[in-house]
């Protein structure tokens, strides 16, 4: 899904992008919902999913994680703290 940067902002941007995936889940409203992400981090490009004709909630988590984890790699180490560290 790409992100277009209008004269409106890049908050309005980033708005569309949940606009657009609530209309897919809208438009797949007969096929299994096997679970739906958006990701926008700052600075950073988004990436969404939706997952269709599953229904296994470690799938969904496991595709979470791993975006996470990779994203988390790329940082500086420097960078790389958690809650609570």
């Amino acid at each position: 899904m790409a992100i277009c940067l209008t004269t409106n902002g890049p908050s309005e941007a980033r708005a569309l992008l949940f606009e657009q995936m609530a209309a897919q889940i809208r438009m797949n409203k007969d096929a299994t919902f096997g679970g739906a992400f958006l990701m926008v981090p700052p600075g950073g490009d988004p990436f969404s999913s939706l997952m269709l004709n599953q229904d296994e909630p470690s799938i969904f988590w496991a595709a979470v994680k791993t975006l996470a984890d990779v994203a988390m790699q790329s940082l500086d180490p420097r960078n790389r703290q958690g809650f609570g560290r």
